[in-house]
């Protein structure tokens, strides 16, 4: 029984490192396009809106609902952080999660920070502020690449795992 468990334990491993993960640029984040499981459409769909209220406790809306897709918008608390003169700021992250379910056994998911806060004070900064205008990442914000990007790859892959099942 102990070999079946590391066993098991070695193939979940691998295959949850195996998965694409989400790069931010200063466009944004560039969407991945994932092998759909072997469900109907219509029960995606449904998963999809479980998921949203399943992993978002404090509220998610669901909109742009068609028979292909949908869109998640929610908050996430403490998305990303970076130091300036030893302090560390922490930011909360307004996100959408577009799911497009496509024909060819496939599906893409779209993530975009569509606003972020400090304090509950919504700040006018976006992603492409983080970026020199020759797309490099300013010498400041060092810290909130690796920190929003595990943010971002944290909730679609849970969202990939929860369909999966």
């Amino acid at each position: 029984m102990r070999h079946f468990i590391k066993i098991t334990l070695f193939f979940w491993i691998i295959a949850s490192s195996a998965q694409p993960k989400l790069e931010m640029t200063p466009k944004g984040f560039l969407p991945l396009e994932m092998d759909m499981p072997n469900q109907p459409i219509h029960q995606l769909i449904e998963q999809s809106k479980e998921w949203a209220s399943y992993y978002n406790k404090k509220g998610a809306d669901v909109f742009d609902v068609t028979e292909n897709s949908l869109t998640i918008e929610a908050r996430y608390e403490n998305a990303y952080y970076y130091w300036n003169l030893a302090v560390k700021y922490n930011f909360d992250i307004k996100y959408s999660l577009k799911i497009v379910f496509e024909e060819n056994q496939k599906y893409t998911l779209t993530f975009i920070v569509k606003e972020i806060y400090i304090d509950n004070v919504l700040l006018k900064t976006t992603v492409a502020d983080f970026f020199t205008s020759e797309g490099k990442l300013k010498e400041d914000y060092k810290d909130v690449k690796p920190s929003l990007e595990s943010t971002a790859n944290r909730i679609v892959k849970s969202y990939i795992n929860f369909i999966a099942q």
